[in-house]
């Protein structure tokens, strides 16, 4: 038993490495560094410039709660599991315990990195009596719903088996969303049914581009029910902090971030039909493919960085406001014309 749970453990750990490798690369990091740097420090002086912090106790709460969701209760159970370990539950049991445990050490951590991002707040709302209390409180709350979480899945020596692979199903699943917002996920499972509500909006795209390439990436991007549902609420979350970030500083950041998002999201187009029969048949030109994923890739960034410099303007009525949509539109055109065709792997494959 030991032996199965350990090597499960560590699948899963190289599986979440690779996928974190690939969506955290160089250039990625490189931007978060210098992202999370002007951002701490925008936070820092804009809680120093807060006279009264009692109204920091709501959005206090609402980052905890939403903290809470982080660091889930990891069993490694499958669904083969309920026939074949049935019956050696002891054993079962000693692993599910240890897995609890694990599960207890990385929450907590989760929990104690959380606080001391939002210490300055704390402080700035009472003392330090308030911080070290509030933090005992969230690890008292985590341990809580950790420890729910188990007894309803173990219950009188016995496994509830369809809630503990369910719980299971869905903690990968969080994790599978969170890396497909960064690299392609093979394991997510897609609904292949076609959609056809963008239908007015393919038809316009390619009335004027009768390029091979054009067509299937139009086609597969429009029709595909994997990018439509995760470009929507990306897009709504960078007009949410455009508008509601006090400083336009962050407030910039943020929005480049997001067009960071929407280029890793758009990643996987680019080589979806790279196996398919006709390409292979009739190979086309690697420029003109390129091209015309960047194409797209413009029709897409138009709209959003429109709505995202919107609600800049509509959060932040200043003069300031215009640099910010020069570094935008700026960050934007470099996104697409330098940085999609490394993130594609385009530029290693014209050396080969």
């Amino acid at each position: 038993m030991n032996d199965v749970f350990q090597h499960r453990r560590q699948i899963s750990f190289r599986r979440n490495f690779r996928y974190l490798s690939r969506a955290f690369n160089d250039q990625f990091i490189g931007f978060l560094f210098i992202a999370v740097t002007l951002l701490g420090y925008e936070y820092i002086h804009s809680l120093s410039t807060v006279k009264n912090g009692y109204w920091l106790i709501l959005p206090l709460l609402i980052i905890s709660v939403f903290g809470l969701f982080f660091g889930d209760l990891t069993t490694y159970l499958q669904t083969a599991d309920q026939v074949f370990l049935i019956a050696n539950f002891p054993d079962l049991e000693r692993q599910l315990k240890y897995s609890l445990f694990r599960s207890l050490l990385f929450s907590f951590a989760i929990q104690t990195m959380l606080n001391i991002i939002l210490l300055p707040m704390m402080l700035k709302v009472s003392g330090w009596w308030f911080a070290f209390c509030y933090y005992l409180f969230s690890l008292f709350v985590k341990l809580l719903l950790l420890i729910l979480k188990y007894n309803k899945m173990v219950q009188k020596q016995k496994i509830n088996w369809p809630y503990a692979i369910n719980l299971e199903l869905r903690r990968v699943n969080r994790i599978n969303l969170f890396f497909n917002f960064f690299t392609d996920v093979k394991e997510i499972k897609h609904d292949n049914r076609p959609t056809r509500i963008w239908d007015f909006v393919l038809n316009k795209l390619q009335r004027y581009n009768k390029s091979y390439h054009w067509i299937l990436f139009t086609r597969y991007f429009f029709r595909s029910r994997q990018f439509m549902l995760t470009m929507i609420a990306t897009t709504i979350l960078g007009m949410l902090l455009t508008a509601s970030l006090p400083s336009l500083v962050a407030a910039t950041i943020a929005a480049i971030f997001i067009l960071f998002a929407i280029a890793y999201q758009l990643k996987p187009i680019f080589s979806h039909y790279a196996q398919h029969r006709i390409a292979r048949i009739y190979p086309q030109d690697s420029e003109k493919q390129l091209a015309d994923f960047q194409l797209l890739a413009t029709k897409i960034f138009s709209p959003i960085v429109l709505l995202l410099l919107i609600c800049l303007l509509f959060g932040h009525q200043s003069t300031a406001v215009s640099i910010s949509f020069l570094i935008i539109g700026l960050a934007a055109w470099l996104i697409v014309k330098g940085y999609l065709p490394r993130l594609v792997g385009f530029k290693y494959e014209i050396k080969k």
